[in-house]
């Protein structure tokens, strides 16, 4: 709960008015929630009448919003007492109908525009639904394909938002929405009741049923049971360097498991480009551990010698498919890659370590290239196959610039070479 507004300098009549409002809020859904309770000891904490408390005490009980009359406070603390309001209406982590119409009336009693009240619930239901799921539904008559927000999900039906009605009892296709940003498999669902949001003009809430049994192919069964599905014990990364975070991953190519893949946190270095155009680690941004990351950038498995900083590359999830044709890429791959992989063998704990060396995360990245070289090869579109080749020519400038810090030039220019073929080759 954020700091009580202070109204010590409001008369008794003015702190009744705002302990009203706050008990209203709470009521304003028809039921007091435990996370509400903290609010009502706010409101009660600041009054000095005995007679000011039992009001606010009956309201609570009789669960009835109360009247209240136009608010005369100065408006920089009448702000401060919207937002606070505007906190209670989230608080148990739902928004009804019932309490964005109270705290309007409440913010027009006090002054403000429906401008301004309108981007206060707005902005707190986006806090509010910023982690629900998200999908697209593709409305079967009538021809239209949205993005939307899925509310209030459950095993038989689901509700969203929708700027236009839809027709009565008519098909749609859901597709639940991955972390990733790619879909589920669709749903069949056909709507089961509409209606015209009291608080936002024009805005739909509508409910639909799935026509056919969810399982796990369509994402739903995740939502709904989150802890069943969450990564197993032993599976998440404890690095000893703070600024690193991650998982064990297994090789789509070979099965090899618990490769660890080491993640550098947001924000935690100084970092800028150098003239090559590779990242460069300058420092810790904060009290987190230093970590030249261009070292862990490349994944390596210890198995076959598949290696990549593509986290889509590896399997991390139950359902995970492979990106790439594996029975394409293991064609003549165990012939290109033994020199490296028994190059790797006597390094191995090294390698996969988080205190990896120069020396190896320069064969990580030789490996890097000949894995990326073996994918394009076999990729067919050619969206992949550029952007595999993208990511061979920033592996090529990320060695250029280790063999630079080891003084190995003659070494680096090879590198340089190689990228800037495939630059222009693109």
């Amino acid at each position: 709960m954020q700091q009580v507004p202070d109204v010590s300098f409001l008369s008794n009549e003015e702190k009744l008015w705002f302990a009203k409002a706050i008990a209203g809020m709470v009521v304003a859904d028809g039921r007091v929630d435990n996370t509400e309770v903290e609010f009502v000891k706010a409101a009660i904490g600041f009054l000095t009448r005995r007679e000011d408390v039992a009001t606010i005490m009956s309201i609570i009980k009789q669960k009835q919003i109360p009247p209240l009359g136009v608010s005369k406070i100065e408006s920089k603390v009448a702000f401060t007492m919207l937002k606070f309001l505007a906190e209670i209406m989230v608080v148990d982590h739902k928004l009804t109908e019932s309490e964005v119409l109270f705290f309007s009336q409440v913010g027009k009693l006090l002054g403000f525009t429906t401008t301004i009240l309108e981007r206060l619930w707005k902005t707190a239901r986006q806090q509010l639904e910023k982690n629900l799921p998200r999908g697209v539904v593709d409305i079967i008559e009538g021809e239209g394909h949205y993005k939307i927000t899925l509310l209030n999900m459950t095993g038989k039906h689901f509700s969203f938002r929708l700027h236009k009605a839809v027709i009565p009892n008519g098909r749609i296709i859901l597709h639940v929405g991955k972390s990733d940003g790619s879909l589920w498999d669709p749903v069949h669902c056909r709507v089961a009741r509409q209606h015209v949001e009291k608080i936002e003009a024009e805005t739909y809430l509508i409910s639909a049923t799935y026509e056919q049994p969810i399982a796990e192919i369509h994402g739903i069964p995740q939502i709904l049971e989150p802890e069943k599905y969450a990564p197993k014990e032993g599976t998440t990364l404890h690095p000893r360097l703070n600024s690193l975070h991650g998982r064990y991953v297994k090789c789509f190519v070979c099965g090899t498991e618990k490769i660890p893949f080491y993640r550098l946190r947001i924000r935690s270095m100084v970092a800028k480009p150098n003239i090559f155009g590779v990242i460069t680690y300058l420092k810790s941004a904060g009290n987190l551990d230093f970590c030249n990351f261009n070292l862990l950038d490349v994944k390596v498995c210890p198995g076959c010698g598949f290696a990549s900083k593509d986290y889509g590359h590896f399997h991390v999830n139950f359902d995970d498919q492979p990106p790439f044709d594996i029975e394409r890429f293991k064609s003549g791959w165990d012939q290109k890659i033994q020199p490296l992989l028994q190059e790797l063998q006597p390094e191995k704990e090294s390698c996969l370590s988080e205190n990896r060396p120069i020396g190896i995360a320069i064969l990580a990245n030789d490996m890097g290239v000949a894995t990326l070289t073996k994918l394009v090869e076999s990729a067919i579109d050619p969206e992949k196959k550029y952007a595999l080749v993208r990511e061979t020519t920033s592996i090529h400038m990320v060695q250029a610039e280790f063999y630079m810090e080891e003084n190995q030039q003659d070494k680096a220019e090879p590198e340089l070479r190689a990228a800037q073929k495939i630059a222009n080759a693109i």
